[in-house]
């Protein structure tokens, strides 16, 4: 015969299930970062960023309280209410334990409300853990930054247009639609990368502004190493090289062109000084 479905058994392994997950999610959220740098660095910990991990502990803390409150209200109903019926025959004999368990309990409100001590240093210990995540240089120009979009990156970067700003992600093949509605934060999930370093590309200073030269291991740099560092496509890379008579081939290291060209790497870069 089939056996009939039990409800107390499928409640307790739910909320173990549920104590697990609530347990757990709460510890992330204790460790994680402040929101405007998890979402600047798309802060992630076992797969999961800090809103999903706040998701998860909302969710089921909800899922905890039904299945908490159906286990007492219809499984355990008749028993609770027998056993309030006979309290109010018999009189309540644990009298101790409901006030210390009640005491406690205002104890540990008020503690945390006031900021007494040890409660306090438990939250100190999360704020310094949540600030440890941060670094200078990965901190947002301005908080949430983001959630702006391209336009509003501009204005604060401080450019006349978004011209700049989109000639570099095109560059770099980053997809974009829409400069006026399309966030910092939308963007880099399109394109399956972080919001810092979408800012990082159209902020980046080339190596050849100022004509401070290219620095070491020149020779080793590709004409698609070339085309980024001095801002422009690979195949406008190629044809001023060859206007300058320079013979280029695909794949080719700045030091090949140059014992191909009888030309040193160096002469190579001086031809896209700004």
């Amino acid at each position: 015969m089939k056996k009939k479905f039990s409800w107390k058994v499928f409640i307790s392994f739910g909320l173990t299930y549920l104590f697990i997950i609530l347990l757990v999610s709460g510890i992330m959220l204790y460790l994680a970062p402040p929101g405007r740098y998890a979402h600047w660095v798309d802060w992630k910990i076992m797969g999961f960023t800090k809103d999903g991990w706040g998701a998860l502990h909302i969710i089921f803390s909800f899922s905890f309280i039904v299945l908490t409150i159906f286990h007492l209200f219809v499984i355990n109903w008749k028993p609770f209410l027998s056993y309030l019926k006979s309290k109010k025959r018999t009189g309540f004999n644990k009298k101790r334990e409901f006030y210390f368990s009640t005491i406690l309990v205002f104890l540990f409100f008020f503690g945390i409300v006031y900021s007494v001590p040890p409660l306090k240093y438990v939250i100190d210990f999360g704020e310094y853990l949540t600030d440890s995540w941060e670094e200078v240089e990965q901190e947002p120009p301005v908080p949430h930054a983001e959630l702006f979009t391209l336009i509003e990156l501009a204005e604060q970067l401080g450019f006349s247009t978004t011209d700049e700003i989109t000639r570099k992600l095109k560059l770099h093949n980053i997809k974009f639609s829409n400069t006026n509605e399309q966030t910092l934060q939308e963007i880099a999930h399109a394109n399956n990368t972080t919001p810092i370093e979408i800012y990082e590309i159209f902020t980046r200073k080339s190596s050849m502004q100022g004509g401070t030269g290219a620095g070491r291991g020149i020779g080793k740099k590709t004409i698609v190493d070339l085309a980024v560092e001095v801002e422009e496509t690979e195949s406008k890379v190629m044809r001023i090289l060859e206007e300058n008579g320079i013979k280029v081939k695909e794949g080719q290291t700045l030091r090949d062109i140059g014992d191909s060209n009888d030309i040193s790497p160096q002469d190579i870069y001086k031809l896209f000084e700004k």
